[in-house]
């Protein structure tokens, strides 16, 4: 390590020379008057347009005539070709809005474009600086029983994250095509993706462990140890994400399902590993609950095209009034109210008789349960403005409140009291 990092203080003497010092202000000055002149100056092609001609034309007019000066380009033109591509990279991305799925081009910019320019702007500079075959050969010291330099860190660095970050669309066709073939139509195919995903970044991992010559007994300890801290550390963020993974290979809750949670129905909006996101109704906010709770309680659920809810509402009406009358006029109504499925009529029943009245349970069917509020609201009212026009009484719970009759006083009676 100490060696590294002699060799890294030694670039700083290049770095101070006038030579340089002079293309990195040359740089700066392609990059910053060349993004206010295009932004001082609209016109009529897109920003991203202008900025890259810019950086385009003025670089090249700049390294040109340091080349007249008989000054070093090397520096700048690897520079300028960096935040050119930097600029081609984002003028494609955005021509790409309109048929790349929103959730999947920053994802593109930040993990797989971004750090490929910058990790060939490294290489680049590396190879400017320094000779990298000796480079990597500087020792990092002893890992896990294998002497480890500076190349072999390198190579496990950029495999991890290029199995970390390429091995997701692979991983989805592995999945569809083992669902295909064995038949699998309740296991979800992002599930199925995850779990070979993991599985390739974890024998990947090992194998270019086993390439740089990593110690398997002491890999072995080191995941003993990551397993007791999962257990006792972060066991609930380890029992959602468990619980996430179950959920989509199971394929018991799926986007577009509706949940009833609290009393409250929402609808699945998005089923995360450590959480999932679903959307209320009542006040159009968006909840996030950890998977776990999918577990832990049972869950009214509503499948993607099992919308249909069979709902009820109670009243209580005079206990005089037939109840065969009654219960006509309360399927009579509840079928006349928009929002009320009438392939299967409504159904009026008799619950007993109580203090109030005799008390009816109407139930009915709904298209959705979001509706339930605004369908059982325009059922009560029917009902009650039609028994108000046929002159029947909903009666109402009384207080009667009994004083004991006041005993008369006799004359000359003490009326004093303790």
């Amino acid at each position: 390590m100490n060696d590294l990092l002699g060799q890294i203080l030694g670039w700083l003497p290049f770095l101070s020379r006038y030579q340089v010092l002079l293309q990195l202000a040359l740089v700066a000055l392609v990059v910053v008057g060349g993004r206010f002149v295009t932004r001082r100056f609209a016109g009529a092609a897109p920003i991203w347009w202008r900025e890259l001609g810019g950086t385009v034309v003025g670089g090249g007019l700049g390294c040109g005539l340091l080349a007249i000066a008989r000054q070093p380009v090397a520096l700048a033109v690897l520079l300028l070709s960096f935040v050119a591509s930097l600029q081609l990279s984002e003028l494609v991305l955005r021509r790409s809005e309109g048929w790349l799925p929103a959730d999947q081009i920053q994802p593109l910019r930040y993990l797989l474009i971004r750090p490929f320019l910058f990790g060939g702007l490294l290489w680049s500079l590396i190879d400017l600086l320094d000779t990298r075959a000796e480079l990597a050969l500087i020792p990092l010291g002893q890992w896990m029983g294998a002497n480890v330099n500076v190349g072999d860190l390198t190579r496990l660095v950029v495999v991890l994250y290029l199995l970390m970050v390429s091995s997701g669309p692979p991983s989805l066709g592995v999945a569809w095509l083992l669902k295909r073939v064995f038949a699998l139509d309740r296991v979800s195919v992002r599930a199925m993706g995850l779990m070979v995903r993991y599985a390739v970044i974890t024998l990947g991992t090992v194998a270019v462990m086993e390439t740089v010559g990593f110690n398997s007994t002491a890999m072995l300890a080191i995941a003993g140890g990551l397993s007791v801290g999962l257990g006792f550390g972060v066991k609930e963020v380890f029992g959602n994400f468990v619980s996430g993974l179950w959920l989509l290979f199971e394929g018991s809750l799926r986007p577009g399902d509706i949940v009833s949670l609290d009393g409250d129905f929402c609808e699945v909006r998005r089923l995360g590993l450590r959480a999932t996101r679903l959307w209320r109704d009542r006040d159009n906010a968006e909840l996030v609950i950890p998977n776990q709770t999918f577990f832990n309680s049972s869950t009214v659920e509503f499948g993607v095209g099992r919308t249909r809810f069979h709902t009820q509402i109670a009243l209580s009406v005079d206990a005089s009034q037939p109840v065969g009358t009654i219960l006509g006029l309360l399927e009579e109504i509840a079928t006349a109210v928009p929002g009320v499925e009438t392939h299967r009529p409504p159904k009026a029943y008799l619950q007993g008789v109580g203090d109030c009245g005799a008390d009816y349970v109407l139930k009915f069917w709904i298209a959705s349960p979001f509706q339930n509020r605004s369908v059982c609201s325009a059922v009560v009212r029917a009902a009650v403005e039609r028994f108000q026009a046929l002159g029947i009484e909903l009666p109402y719970p009384h207080l009667v409140i009994e004083r004991p009759p006041v005993q008369p006083i006799a004359p000359g009676a003490d009326q004093t009291s303790d």
